[in-house]
């Protein structure tokens, strides 16, 4: 709160008489900074947070006052706390941080004419329930409640999607220098579609696993041991992939229609969304959602669907062979999103699938849904090291540790890394849906 108030004292609208600029310094941030030894972007946060408390506070107050007051309370209408009181609760009683309490706020955004402040309300509830866990006591980390907030206001406001889309479009960049040492330098920005191609490229640049032999080693055997490269050897085959790939961009004829073959970039879209026009799809491997327009978009341009059952497993494409085909990676690497270990974000070209029916100890099929990516560390844990994976009749993955980690083996869940309302029916309750502006 006392963040909040220096940044209320210290606007530009207060000139010279700002307590900033009083006290020496050129803003608020500048200020904070000097008097808590954070950074200007941890001082701007705090700021936020603290205004955050103050407002709740002082609605408490005053609807206080009212309740205490008849003459008040004939005066003033009912005060309503803000949609964010509860998230200022929890800071002010030391159960989040304040740099998880800034970014839930940021991701679930403000009061628009499609969001209301009742929506955005329960928005939050149900979100600080899903990241506090069902005893209230789970440790939420930013990266966690920063992609839990966009994903909830995607829920809550779909025809905003497209709208943010743009706005990120419109912030593209890409800039190239020469630095002293004649090395070209640069930097870039680019929107979700856009980056989630350049982002495969990287990927599959990158690879652990990428050396001079082409063959394919199945898992497990001898020849599957050969020496990664080291970080610094990866980076330059990326660089030096990177100007292979430009290259050939530059030498196609411009009268060949490219997007012919297959592409590298999934599209991923619930059915019902895309039959019903509402709702939003995403590009595997990115947390945002995308709107149906770059959905419908890739799907014409040769993009793979893949439908998944109403518990959100892909549909079953098993066959009784010791690996999974292509078909059947591609449906669990789009339900997975990623190593499924929870505390893991390796992306899919990392990963491996595991059979959580063990081929030869289980006699496992390869059925998709026996299927689950996992990153050669994780992968090598559960089958060296006693760890065990689960499958729930809802479809759940729970990873149990062995008894000399945990004695009482109890399970931990595997949520996927692949946004959950892509693979289930995006469903606004009644009561949060906007009221219809027009007869239609």
């Amino acid at each position: 709160m006392a963040a909040a108030e220096i940044a209320r004292r210290s606007t530009p609208e207060h000139g010279l008489g700002s307590l900033a600029r009083r006290s020496g310094f050129a803003d608020a941030d500048t200020l904070l900074v000097s008097m808590t030894g954070s950074t200007k972007a941890e001082a701007r946060s705090l700021a936020r947070v603290g205004e955050m408390i103050a407002v709740t506070d002082a609605a408490t107050d005053l609807s206080v006052a009212r309740d205490t007051d008849p003459e008040l309370a004939a005066a003033l209408p009912p005060v309503e706390a803000p949609w964010y009181a509860a998230l200022a609760a929890l800071v002010s009683a030391g159960r989040l941080t304040v740099a998880v309490a800034d970014v839930i706020q940021a991701g679930l955004g403000e009061i628009t004419d499609q969001v209301t402040a009742d929506m955005l309300s329960t928005a939050l509830a149900s979100l600080l329930t899903d990241l506090l866990g069902p005893d209230g006591t789970h440790r939420v980390h930013v990266a966690e409640a920063r992609l839990a907030a966009r994903a909830a206001r995607d829920r809550i406001d779909t025809s905003g999607v497209a709208v943010r889309e743009a706005v990120l479009r419109e912030k593209q960049y890409w800039r190239q220098w020469i630095a002293p040492d004649g090395m070209y330098r640069g930097e870039y920005a680019l929107d979700p579609e856009n980056g989630a191609l350049l982002q495969a490229v990287h990927d599959q640049l990158t690879h652990p696993r990428r050396h001079t032999d082409p063959k394919k080693r199945p898992f497990g055997t001898a020849s599957a041991r050969t020496p990664f490269l080291d970080r610094a050897a990866r980076e330059r085959h990326a660089a030096e992939g990177l100007v292979q790939v430009v290259k050939a961009g530059a030498s196609v004829n411009p009268m060949r229609l490219l997007d012919t073959e297959a592409p590298s970039v999934r599209v991923v879209v619930n059915e019902q969304a895309l039959s019903t026009g509402t709702g939003f799809g995403a590009l595997e491997g990115h947390p945002g959602a995308v709107s149906l327009g770059i959905v419908e978009r890739g799907l014409c341009a040769g993009y793979l669907p893949v439908l998944f059952s109403s518990t959100g497993q892909p549909l079953n494409l098993g066959r009784d062979e010791r690996l999974f085909t292509r078909a059947q990676r591609t449906a669990i690497t789009i339900r997975d999103g990623g190593c499924r270990e929870p505390d893991c974000d390796r992306p899919p070209s990392w990963t491996e699938i595991h059979h959580i029916r063990h081929w030869k100890r289980d006699h496992g099929n390869t059925d998709v849904a026996d299927g689950i990516l996992l990153c050669r560390r994780g992968h090598l844990r559960v089958h060296n090291e006693g760890w065990d994976i689960t499958r729930d009749t809802h479809d759940q993955y729970w990873l149990i540790p062995p008894p000399h980690i945990d004695p009482t083996r109890t399970p931990r869940l595997m949520k996927p890394k692949t946004r959950a309302e892509i693979t289930h029916p995006v469903i606004v309750p009644t009561k949060l849906q906007p009221a219809a502006t027009g007869t239609g």
